[in-house]
Formats: structure tokens, C-alpha cells, sequence
């Protein structure tokens, strides 16, 4: 009987204990397609810690929890009852940098702005290149090329553009006497810096370099400069030449822009050579000027009057260079600038 007892007693105080308290964790995201959260779903006893993981989608970056503490992607909630964690997630922002060579502006114009729920695009911009007064834009360059204009962007990431505005021709063109795409001076928003030139006859024919003026103290003060590497190896007639049709564009001497200047930074003393080529490809005869300064700047003229009338077209589109007409034993180095185009 005292054993039937016992039996009746433990069977009663197994049957008044309580079953576990279980609590369960909801997690979500906010907006839905900026990123998981981890875990979706899952259970714990009482007073457990849930340990809780956001992960952002490609286009956005997190921002914070809801229904938890914590700015960072990992946080942790005391499960004391049902719970609903919420990550929340902002779209990326990408910064859109323009810049201007030359004079003139870039418009923008925002056609859509980044929607929340797109999931990989961002704002949509129109770019518009705006020319000063006698300036006419040329191209685009860095993160988008080409001229059209406007241009349509989409940032979906950093973005760098940069507008190139060219001084417009004043001169009649098609041959007049005006040499419209001068002085070439090799500067930003001048002429020369950015032209098709062709190295040639100079062994390896390295390429025409523009670089910072090596000496600007004396009668040379321009900020860049037509670097030329005349290699002991080249021709003593290397040089270089404008592209036919483009660069310097067309002309005839005349009176008022036969005497052709240069200026001259050399270690030797030799000849420089000039010669112009026609649209039809006929070159004219080259001038030779030696210049008789060394490691300072000169000026050196240039007679074209001669090719007044002369060639089969007289219409000029090509410059060319010989800046160290002369046999060579070493490497000679030759730094040249600001090509005018005048009268005596």
C-alpha cells in the first residue's frame, strides 16, 4: 500500500510541471529588395539570445534595425516574448562630379530620380554642355564619350564627366587666309594639345609628348608644352605632322599669315624645320631656321611667303615639324610652343 502511495505522489508532481516557454523570432526587411535578413524565422526558450544578421542587396547599404538596438548589421535581441526584427535598407548614393576644359557649363537635369524599389539602377540625369560665346562644345570625356549632346546618364555608380569646349573658327575656312585653329599653344581650350600627331622617321618614333614648360622664367611663361625626343638612332629629317583634314584646318597664305613663329627650348644648336602640306596630300617645300640659344627659350621666324599662290590647291590642313633637322650621336631633346601665324 505505502508503495502504491509513493507511486500516486510522483506521478502527481509530474504532472503539475510546466512545459518549456518557447518564444519565436520574425525578422524582415525593409524595403523587401534591399537585402536578407538572417534568420527568417526560428524559435528559442525564454531568455535566450537571438543573434541576428542583415545583409544588404547589391544597390543598397543598411541603415538600421527596427524592433532592435544597434546601427550595425549584426545585433542580438533577449527572447522574452514573440519578437519581429526589422532591417532597414536606403539605396545607395553616388556622387556625379562634372568639370569644364575650356568656356562654357554643364546643365543638369534630373529625369528620374533612383526609385526605392528599383533594385540596381539609380538616377537617371540629362547632361547638357553649354559653349560661352565663341566657344562650341567639342566632346565628353572620362566616365562617358563622344559628342552628343545632351548626353543621358545613369548613376549606378560614382561618376566623373567632363565637358570639352574648343574656341569656335572666326575664319572663313575652306582656304581664306585666316588660320582659324591658332596660335597653337598646347594649352586646355587651345590648340594643339589634343591633335592626331603622327611622330615619324624617328627610329621608334616615340610619340609627341605635351608636358609642363620646363622653363617658364624667361620669355616662355605658357603652362604646357610640345615635348619631341629626337633619338641618336632617328632620321635627321624625323619629325612630326598634324592630321590631314582636322587639327589646324584649312587656309592659304597670304600677306597677313606668311611669317610663321615658334618658340624653341634646345640643348644643341641645329636646324628646325617647317613644312605645309595641302588637302590633297602635296607638300610644299620645308624652311629651315636654326636656332642659336641653348636651355632658354627662343623665337624663331619663319618665311612661308614664298608658298603665297604656289602648289596645285594652295590650301593648307597640315602642319609639320622638324624640330632637330640634324644628324645625331646621342638622344637630343627638344621642347617647342606657341606656333602664330602673321605678317612681318
Amino acid at each position: 500500500m505505502k508503495k502504491i502511495f509513493l507511486l500516486l505522489v510522483f506521478i502527481s508532481i509530474t504532472s503539475c510541471s510546466k512545459d518549456p516557454v518557447i518564444y519565436t523570432l520574425f525578422t524582415s526587411s525593409n524595403p523587401i529588395n534591399g537585402g536578407l535578413v538572417s534568420p527568417s524565422m526560428a524559435e528559442y526558450g525564454n531568455g535566450e539570445s537571438a543573434e541576428i544578421t542583415a545583409t544588404a542587396s547589391s544597390e543598397f547599404v543598411f541603415q538600421s534595425w527596427t524592433g532592435a538596438s544597434g546601427i550595425d548589421f549584426n545585433t542580438s535581441v533577449v527572447m522574452d516574448k514573440d519578437k519581429l526584427v526589422t532591417a532597414n535598407f536606403i539605396k545607395k548614393k553616388y556622387t556625379l562630379s562634372t568639370e569644364v576644359e575650356g568656356e562654357g557649363s554643364i546643365k543638369e537635369t534630373v529625369i528620374k530620380s533612383g526609385a526605392i524599389t528599383d533594385y540596381n539602377s539609380g538616377t537617371v540625369i540629362e547632361l547638357e554642355a553649354i559653349p560661352s560665346d565663341g566657344w562650341k562644345f567639342n566632346e565628353w570625356k572620362g566616365d562617358i564619350s563622344g559628342n552628343k549632346n545632351p548626353y543621358i546618364i545613369t548613376l549606378n555608380s560614382n561618376k566623373l564627366v567632363k565637358s570639352i569646349f574648343k574656341k569656335e573658327d572666326t575664319g572663313g575656312g575652306g582656304g581664306s587666309g585666316t588660320v582659324s585653329n591658332s596660335p597653337i599653344d598646347f594649352e586646355v581650350g587651345g590648340y594643339g594639345a589634343d591633335w592626331t600627331w603622327k611622330v615619324f622617321e624617328n627610329d621608334s618614333d616615340p610619340s609627341l609628348e605635351i608636358v609642363a614648360n620646363p622653363n617658364s622664367s624667361g620669355i616662355n611663361t605658357s603652362s604646357k608644352v610640345a615635348k619631341f625626343t629626337a633619338l641618336k638612332n632617328g632620321a635627321p629629317y624625323a619629325g612630326c605632322e598634324s592630321q590631314h583634314g582636322s587639327d589646324i584646318g584649312s587656309f592659304k597664305f597670304d600677306a597677313n599669315n606668311s611669317i610663321v613663329k615658334i618658340m624653341v627650348y634646345k640643348t644643341v644648336i641645329s636646324d628646325v624645320g617647317l613644312k605645309f602640306s595641302e588637302v590633297n596630300g602635296e607638300a610644299q617645300p620645308e624652311v629651315k631656321v636654326a636656332n642659336t640659344k641653348i636651355n632658354e627659350w627662343e623665337e624663331l621666324a619663319f618665311d612661308l611667303s614664298g608658298s603665297i599662290g604656289k602648289g596645285i590647291t594652295g590650301i593648307i590642313d597640315q602642319i609639320i615639324i622638324f624640330p632637330d633637322f640634324n644628324a645625331r650621336t646621342i638622344d637630343n631633346v627638344i621642347y617647342f610652343d606657341n606656333i602664330t601665324f602673321g605678317s612681318n
